[in-house]
């Protein structure tokens, strides 16, 4: 075998070795757990929620937990911020009923204050 075959072949054996280490599968995320988005949306839905006491007020808290929470695999979260999004402009109590379904996933998911 000439040199130039081996290093060939060497090189080759190394590049195989590399890609199947680097293309191991990512373990899926517990839906049940906080991920870290979740626990982002709702650590600014906790800091937030006393002081949503207007449209507007209601329309920036939900803009900022829907950073995060859209990008959230944990039950509950992405849902639950579209709901909040959805209500800002809602009576009341439809604010209410939703704030407390966002409240209930997080802390479902093992969210602590």
């Amino acid at each position: 075998m000439s040199t130039r075959t081996t290093t060939a072949a060497l090189g080759a054996a190394l590049l195989l070795a590399l890609t199947a280490c680097g293309t191991e599968p990512d373990s899926p995320a517990d839906p049940t757990k906080l991920d870290n988005a979740a626990s982002l949306a709702c650590d600014d839905f906790a800091h937030g929620i006393k002081a949503a006491l207007t449209t507007t007020a209601r329309i920036d808290l939900a803009n900022k937990v829907n950073k995060w929470a859209q990008d959230s695999s944990t039950n509950g979260i992405a849902t639950g911020g579209k709901l909040l999004a959805n209500s800002v402009e809602a009576a009341p109590n439809s604010w209410q009923t939703s704030s407390d379904l966002f409240a209930q996933a997080c802390l479902d998911a093992g969210w602590d204050a």
